[in-house]
């Protein structure tokens, strides 16, 4: 038998995790696993209004979270996820990213709308 025939008998004969160019479970489950997922998904909200949003992160030891508007002018969102519209309508995202895995994110969709009662909502008399 030559040394690779016995090398690789001895590398197909040893458990998967020695095997040296196997990858652990701990390698393979590294940040590819970590995801976030953000509450509500969309949201319609009133010119200068605000909306709560919050956010989990899985798969990863921090569960920190980083907010932040997309559109610039998009309005603002503090660090515990809330969110004020802009002055003006338009249709706009909220991003919540993890902390340690900024691969991992979220976007919710929220529009802001202008403050007006709808025929509806008038009586008629």
């Amino acid at each position: 038998m030559s040394l690779f025939q016995t090398v690789l008998t001895v590398a197909l004969l040893l458990p998967l995790p020695t095997v040296p160019f196997a990858p652990t479970p701990r390698q393979s489950a590294k940040q590819d696993s970590a995801s976030v997922t953000i509450n509500p998904r969309e949201a319609t909200v009133h010119m200068g209004q605000t909306q709560t949003f919050e956010a989990v992160v899985k798969g990863t030891q921090s569960t920190g979270i980083r907010w932040a508007v997309e559109e610039r002018n998009g309005g603002r969102i503090t660090e515990d996820g809330i969110y004020t519209a802009p002055r003006h309508v338009g249709l706009y995202h909220v991003v919540a990213t993890s902390e340690e895995n900024r691969a991992a994110k979220a976007v919710a969709k929220v529009t802001v709308a202008t403050e007006y009662d709808t025929p509806d909502s008038q009586k008629l008399r």
